[in-house]
């Protein structure tokens, strides 16, 4: 499904102009869907956080060092494939649902390289925020 060498063709001379070809530059909020297609289309590493302070301190490589033995659901990031899975897994009939009617956006927080492998970082917002993300109605 990954383009091969997808994200070297993208336009721009570096990482920042080629994730900025395609819509994504810090500050920007994409839907958590869009980044996943994204990530697959270009062979890029998408990658969202839960704490707001550990995001914007930017250090994925150190991150994922620090946590190496720590469960992936454990931890205060986690793959955007993942997230997707795992909350797919715990409620296979409504989550789908209801990201179609409340999408989760996420804002960009960086974007880099680690390992020669292009990676972007973003935000997941917090769950006073998603609020309104509740039980669909389902027509019975």
């Amino acid at each position: 499904m990954t383009e091969k060498n997808g994200f070297e063709k993208l336009e721009g001379s570096g990482i920042d102009e080629k994730f900025a070809s395609i819509g994504i530059s810090p500050g920007e909020q994409i839907d958590i869907l869009e980044i996943q297609r994204l990530s697959r289309r270009y062979g890029f590493r998408a990658v969202v956080y839960f704490e707001e302070e550990m995001a914007r301190a930017g250090d994925l490589a150190a991150d994922e060092k620090e946590y190496a033995n720590v469960p992936e659901t454990e931890r205060p990031f986690v793959s955007v494939d993942d997230f997707l899975k795992f909350a797919r897994e715990y409620d296979p009939y409504s989550f789908d649902i209801r990201l179609k009617e409340l999408p989760i956006m996420i804002e960009v927080v960086g974007v880099g390289e680690t390992a020669g492998t292009p990676y972007m970082t973003g935000l997941m917002p917090f769950l006073d925020e998603l609020d309104t993300f509740e039980e669909p109605e389902v027509m019975g």
